[in-house]
């Protein structure tokens, strides 16, 4: 009644063109971490994580299209789809992964880069231990209800209980996961943007919040960067919630009766199908791989002149994005201000003290009288110079700190 042909013929497109694109920007990847010049730009947890994601995206990409050009049953049939399932759980993890992470290291504090492995190791184990049963009790193969390879039990029942508990509850977990994640971090990034702007007046406060959770002005600093990481988890949630319920239709409505089961099907045909371009496209716009392209062709052409000073380094690698503007003046700032604050209220005494090393009190006559501590002390003034000079080393010492701080905070992300 309904052409099963054209919903698996744009299944099949599709995911060839997505697994062409991911094979495309991982060859452009490739080439950017190859070079030790544009390799720095890479350097981020959360977009090695993406490179895995990537490559699991371009596999079920090539696996969707074999599935989709398939007209019978059949061992490659199981095996495709097997191959599909696995890929899509490796890469459903990997991308809530990347809201989790955002949301331990910017909102608690925990060092991403320590994270790393548990992300990558939890996730293939995961999408291991679900896909591995159905294929193992052949639950994978020729779909009577759509007419292509998928699940083939036509036991409604079984084969819901097998969708459900091997697929769709947990590809609902993660969307939700990084609802809850990318939520807690945007709050967070607002929360944090309105305290900054309020407690500008307020050195004091900014130079305490910025030495009791260092994290708060990093992730200020990184505000672009972490809403475009969040991105990934983001687009993944929508994808695969709306994958949920149009690739659940068939079974529930126990097969196509009429258009709009079978749009539902187109539907369900192409999220499958175009979810390796979705991710191939927010790959290839990330700006960690749009500058170190940028760096690498200007090292091919020759007018790229690499930095010496680790600090121009930095900046150059992860600049963009960053507004660490009032952050440096705020701290800088607070830094002067306290200077100040102290000079002002060094009373003749305690200046005399701190700089003479005398002990002995003054007189009471005394103390209504003006002291010339230049008189008293010719080299007060040298002395002076010199605490000023400490301060002024102690403020590029702080920056430079500051700066290695957001660097590394930058990895982590």
């Amino acid at each position: 009644m309904f052409p099963a042909i054209t919903s698996n013929l744009l299944w099949a497109v599709t995911s060839a063109v997505g697994a062409g694109l991911c094979f495309l920007v991982l060859l452009a990847i490739s080439a950017v971490w190859w070079h030790p010049t544009s390799r720095p730009h890479l350097d981020r947890v959360s977009f090695r994580i993406v490179m895995i994601a990537l490559f699991a995206n371009m596999i079920f990409g090539i696996a969707s299209a074999v599935g989709g050009t398939m007209t019978h049953g059949g061992f490659l049939c199981g095996f495709s789809i097997f191959v599909l399932q696995w890929t899509l759980q490796i890469s459903s993890f990997l991308l809530f992964s990347i809201a989790l992470n955002l949301q331990l290291v910017v909102v608690n504090g925990f060092n991403g880069q320590n994270m790393e492995k548990f992300y990558i190791i939890v996730s293939f184990v995961f999408a291991t231990v679900l896909t591995v049963p159905p294929y193992a009790a052949n639950q994978y193969g020729w779909d009577p209800l759509e007419q292509d390879c998928w699940y083939k039990n036509d036991n409604l029942g079984q084969r819901l209980a097998w969708q459900i508990s091997t697929q769709m509850a947990w590809t609902a977990i993660t969307a939700l996961g990084e609802i809850i994640a990318s939520t807690s971090v945007m709050l967070f990034m607002v929360k944090h943007h309105v305290r900054t702007r309020r407690v500008f007046l307020s050195t004091q406060s900014i130079s305490r919040s910025s030495s009791n959770s260092p994290q708060v002005i990093h992730a200020n600093s990184y505000k672009r960067i972490i809403l475009r990481i969040a991105l990934y988890p983001l687009a993944s949630c929508f994808v695969n919630l709306l994958s949920i319920f149009t690739a659940l239709h068939s079974t529930i409505a126990d097969g196509i009766h009429n258009q709009t089961d079978y749009n539902i099907l187109l539907l369900s045909d192409f999220l499958y199908g175009g979810r390796a371009i979705v991710y191939a496209l927010l790959a290839a716009s990330d700006p960690a791989l749009i500058r170190g392209v940028k760096t690498l062709y200007r090292v091919i052409r020759g007018t790229h002149a690499p930095d010496t000073d680790s600090g121009k380094q930095y900046s150059t690698a992860d600049n963009q994005g960053r507004s660490d503007g009032l952050v440096v003046h705020v701290e800088l700032t607070a830094i002067n201000e306290a200077y100040a604050h102290d000079l002002e209220e060094r009373t003749p005494k305690q200046t005399e003290l701190g700089f003479l090393g005398t002990t002995k009190d003054p007189q009471p006559h005394e103390e209504s009288r003006p002291v010339n501590l230049t008189r008293a002390s010719p080299n007060l003034p040298e002395l002076h110079r010199t605490s000023r000079n400490f301060t002024t080393l102690d403020i590029q010492r702080r920056e430079e700190a500051l700066r290695k701080e957001e660097a590394a905070f930058n990895k982590q992300i």
